[in-house]
């Protein structure tokens, strides 16, 4: 229905404040700028005689690289046969048949297609019944694997469909800002009703419109970020790849078998575990999956994979020891302790360039281990979790409390086991009773462990200062004294006994002059400068430790009670 009627054709207005009678060609043009509908954006149609330009601007000036590095094409890296995993990278094994071909500079070689981001400093090559005389490495463009092609169509499918409801919402928003302000001023009263009337029914549709709209604007940004990550991760965003020209040392004829590995830093695995304790059976579930990655732009289709605890090269050999010397300090004023850390400073830095691992070496078994996970296909910056080990450890639960610092009893398994075991440093997740605890680092290289389930609720501790005391001894106060005095009192609101182990610091004198006593009910064991106290706390009880800590020291020594 039109609004405003006009002797001539309907044309936008010129200015956005028209007294009247002018209003009226005014209101026409608005009806019909409101009348018009969001259209989908689109490109701009290209002039006649125009060349097209590529989809992709890098396209051409892969060309031109190419160009410039090489006029022949470069072939394509190969599936590998086995790979080991490092924590953060792998050395990634390759058989292959090469065509030899004449050397520019006489002689034969071959060429050899690296994925991209592989370090081509690390590349070994073998011949069966021939050498190497030379190896000379260039980069070339990137071959597109056909899951990274299909990455791309897809990302550039969504970058355009969020480009669409990017100008949807524009012209809804525009929309709405003209339906708020629309430009006239002086109309008939009967004709600001009626454009009232359309301004309440149009800015509700608008608004019902764009909230859909900027929820998928949100949706694709997310979709996209994602195959963003997925493309980079499968080595979508190297443009160049490295290609090696391998001269033979002696003539070769035909299809030429060759071996050749290399390392790929994006790349790797780390250790994942899981513990669930079940104190009814006396035992600890475990748990040890690798979780392994490649950020290669080359399916690894059926390749051996092994995972590696420790990188190649790390850690040869032990730092050197500095000689101990005991000497007098000469002068009468003492060096400041700030400045005497400056020297020590410069020395570990001296000792750690000492220390530092040489060029990589062959790999030596013998100081770590290998897992063998058997042949496995994992695409271009895929991941997987593989399960390495899973066992049942016989365990002797207890809670252990340490009221000094937390009231708090956490349920801990001790295990023991068999023989010595190695884990790398890892996250684990702990689990109690079927309940998730939570997540912590895990390691072991013993065969005895103490582990942690978290807090237990139903079991806590309290430890109250019932006497703090200082004084003076000897004829003449040659000796100064401290006194301490606690009550330890351990809750069991359980429906059955429970084993809790207490501890507290062990007092520990610095100086031959400081002397130290402790008293307790019960006797306090030792372990590591800790007190311990192993209790066996009845259903529904309480049990009491009384802990007394006796200190003397020369009545002119400043003392640090450290308490």
């Amino acid at each position: 229905m039109s609004i405003f009627r006009t002797g001539g054709a309907l044309r936008r207005p010129t200015s956005p404040v028209l007294p009247f009678p002018a209003c009226g060609r005014a209101l026409a043009a608005l009806a019909a700028a409101l009348l018009l509908t969001a259209l989908p954006v689109q490109a701009a149609p290209q002039a006649q005689g125009t060349p097209a330009m590529p989809a992709q601007s890098t396209i051409s000036a892969q060309s031109t690289a190419s160009a410039q590095v090489g006029t022949a094409a470069a072939p394509l890296p190969t599936s590998p046969v086995a790979v080991v995993l490092y924590p953060r990278s792998a050395r990634v094994t390759v058989e292959d048949r090469v065509a030899v071909e004449p050397a520019p500079g006489g002689g034969q070689a071959f060429r050899l297609a690296l994925p991209a981001g592989a370090d081509p400093a690390s590349l070994s090559v073998t011949i069966p019944g021939n050498g190497v005389a030379l190896v000379t490495v260039r980069e070339a463009d990137a071959p597109e694997a056909p899951r990274v092609a299909r990455l791309r169509a897809e990302l550039a499918g969504l970058r355009r469909e969020a480009a669409s409801v990017a100008g949807s919402i524009t012209a809804t928003e525009a929309r709405m800002a003209l339906w708020s302000k629309p430009p006239v001023t002086n109309a008939p009263a009967a004709d600001l009703e009626r454009l009232d009337a359309q301004m309440a029914r149009r800015l509700a549709d608008l608004n019902a419109t764009l909230p859909d709209l900027r929820d998928k604007e949100a949706v694709l940004a997310a979709r996209i970020a994602r195959l963003e990550q997925e493309l980079n991760d499968a080595g979508g965003a190297a443009r160049t790849a490295p290609v090696a020209t391998v001269l033979l040392a002696s003539p070769a004829r035909g299809p030429l078998a060759v071996s050749y590995a290399y390392t790929l830093p994006e790349a790797g695995w780390r250790p994942a575990y899981r513990l669930e304790a079940f104190p009814d059976k006396n035992t600890v579930g475990f748990a040890f999956e690798a979780e392994i990655r490649q950020g290669g732009s080359v399916d690894w289709n059926g390749a051996r994979l092994s995972v590696a605890t420790v990188e190649p090269g790390a850690a040869l050999q032990p730092p050197p020891l500095r000689d101990w010397q005991l000497r007098p300090i000469l002068g009468v004023t003492p060096m400041p302790v700030a400045m005497k850390a400056a020297p020590m400073a410069a020395e570990t830095m001296a000792l750690r360039a000492d220390a530092a691992p040489p060029a990589p070496m062959a790999d030596e078994k013998a100081t770590y281990e290998v897992w063998d996970l058997g042949p496995r296909t994992l695409p271009a910056g895929g991941s997987a979790r593989v399960a390495l080990r899973a066992e049942e450890w016989p365990a002797t639960f207890r809670h252990t409390v340490r009221p000094a610092a937390d009231p708090r009893a956490f349920l801990t398994a001790s295990v023991t086991l068999p023989e010595p075991r190695h884990y790398p440093a890892g996250e684990a997740l702990y689990v109690a009773d079927g309940a998730s605890v939570g997540s912590a680092p895990f390691s072991l290289a013993e065969d005895k462990a103490d582990i942690f389930f978290g807090s237990d609720p139903l079991v806590a501790a309290t430890m109250r200062l019932d006497e703090r005391k200082s004084g003076r001894e000897g004829l003449v106060s040659k000796q100064q004294t401290r006194v301490w005095a606690w009550t330890i009192e351990v809750a069991n609101r359980r429906a059955k006994s429970v084993s809790v182990r207490v501890e507290d610091p062990e007092p520990q004198p610095r100086d031959t002059a400081i002397s130290i006593s402790v008293e307790s009910d019960p006797k306090a064991a030792t372990e590591n400068h800790r007190l311990v106290w192993d209790l066996t706390v009845e259903p529904r009880a309480t049990a009491t430790i009384r802990h007394t800590v006796r200190a003397t020291a020369p009545a002119d020594m400043r003392l640090d009670d450290g308490r």
